[in-house]
């Protein structure tokens, strides 16, 4: 026989991974979107063609460029 601190636990545990479920579920679901998403992807590459080429800004470049005090 389960004791009521034992179902309460259980049903605690349950809800927790019902929860890390559903973050799951919302980033897979992001992910797909982002993945049928032609024009998110083809930024994505000109990115990371952009990174390889060398074509990059430290961030405090950046915020200088972009009229921020460092």
């Amino acid at each position: 026989m389960t004791s009521a601190a034992e179902a309460e636990n259980t049903t605690e545990i349950f809800i927790e991974t019902l929860k890390k479920i559903d973050v799951e579920i919302e980033s897979t679901i992001e992910t797909l979107e982002i993945l049928n998403d032609s024009e998110t992807l083809r930024a994505i590459e000109d990115g990371l063609q952009d990174i390889t080429a060398g074509r990059v800004i430290n961030f405090e470049d950046f915020l200088k460029k972009h009229g921020y005090e460092v």
